[in-house]
């Protein structure tokens, strides 16, 4: 019988996903994983395989955390309300944490070479926008977000500013951060 693991798989893949979030694959030992797991090498290996299964799975729990926060735009009446809400809360959440987006630091890193890294960064930016559009076209029904860009554009638009704020939070550009979600708003308004 297999002994089981004295540890929550889940806490400590967590944890995992943080430290490569914050450091990055190629800046990641062995060691520091066994450090911030508070784990040592044979149970990793164990639980969670090598360093690159760890991270790919760490990665995937990201996406999945990440994309809880469109729920509210997914919703069948959600709109320009909804939109504010989740560009001010994207806004404070860059603040909060200053390592930008983890699958946007993966894709970074890996310049394109990786294909799971590259699939994980699709499938979050994909996601992003379907939640956004459907939000946009709600509004623009509603007669409370501008008619003068398709709400597929706009969602582009949209997409691409929020990574570009990411960025911007990792040099401390708060107060840019915060004019480019005033900006946002007020294109979608007029």
């Amino acid at each position: 019988m297999a002994r089981s693991c004295g540890f929550d798989h889940e806490q400590k893949l967590e944890q995992a996903m943080q430290l490569f979030w914050e450091k990055g694959f190629a800046n990641t030992s062995i060691a520091d994983l066994v450090q911030r797991l508070g784990i040592n090498r044979f149970s990793l290996y164990n639980s969670f395989g090598d360093k690159q299964a760890l991270y790919e799975a760490a990665l995937q729990r990201y996406l999945a955390k990440a994309t809880q926060h469109l729920q509210p735009l997914m919703q069948p009446d959600a709109g320009l309300a909804q939109i504010e809400a989740f560009l001010r809360q994207f806004e404070q959440r860059q603040q909060d944490n200053p390592f930008g987006c983890f699958i946007q630091n993966a894709v970074v890193e890996y310049a394109g070479t990786d294909a799971m890294v590259t699939a994980q960064a699709q499938q979050l930016f994909s996601q992003v926008q379907l939640a956004l559009r459907n939000a946009l076209e709600n509004g623009q029904q509603q007669g409370n977000i501008s008619l003068k860009l398709p709400a597929d554009d706009l969602a582009a638009l949209m997409l691409v500013q929020m990574q570009g704020m990411r960025v911007m939070s990792k040099a401390q550009r708060y107060q840019d951060i915060s004019r480019a979600v005033d900006s946002l708003l007020q294109i979608l308004r007029s």
